[in-house]
């Protein structure tokens, strides 16, 4: 992880300052909720907070799985102290479409560890121990705002009934993950949700 900004910090030319901030560079670049790239690291961001896990120390890029959520929990591979939680998201809208409304799909493909210093490592399969998948339901752009966390739903499903359902699948649609063995909720569920599908 980098160190972590607060937004106050200036950009400094000769030592002095331009008059532009962290926060001015993130209102630039950052504002647009909907745009897919962004939108998947502000899902992150609402998971971990619903979860209760430390958002404070950033979030970092190069882990094979999205958020550990602190959790002391058994199974038949013995006690563990987190969960690996993979978040994926979709939605209707994008920055870029106006008019037309995208098909929901969630990628879901196994991957391999990829470490900044040795380049890929490890055996190619799905990293975590859950999915969370955030569908963004809103269908009109004029009015859309992705802060509105009653206009999400969540579906949480253990990556063991993606393994078993949907092997070496790379992405799947929304009937589709309906019909997996899931928990659908709002914000202030995922949490419940997430401990309930790990522990089975």
């Amino acid at each position: 992880m980098g160190i972590v900004k607060s937004g106050d910090e200036p950009l400094l030319f000769s030592k002095e300052q331009t008059g532009f901030t962290v926060l001015d560079f993130w209102r630039w670049s950052f504002s647009d909720l909907l745009d897919n790239v962004l939108r998947g690291s502000f899902c992150e961001f609402v998971v971990g907070a619903a979860l209760g896990v430390d958002l404070s120390a950033g979030r970092t890029n190069w882990a094979p799985w999205d958020i550990t959520f602190p959790y002391s929990w058994e199974d038949a591979a013995g006690r563990h102290d987190f969960i690996r939680v993979e978040v994926k998201n979709s939605s209707y809208l994008q920055s870029w479409n106006d008019g037309k409304l995208s098909k929901i799909s969630f990628g879901i493909a196994p991957k391999e560890v990829a470490d900044p210093a040795q380049g890929i490592i490890g055996e190619k399969k799905r990293q975590s121990d859950v999915y969370v998948f955030c569908h963004y339901k809103a269908k009109d752009k004029a009015t859309a705002d992705p802060l509105v966390l009653d206009d999400w739903d969540f579906y949480i499903v253990s990556t063991k009934v993606l393994d078993d359902r949907c092997a070496g699948q790379k992405s799947i649609g929304l009937a589709s993950l309906q019909n997996l063995r899931h928990i659908r909720t709002d914000f202030p569920g995922i949490r419940d949700a997430v401990i309930r599908c790990v522990l089975g």
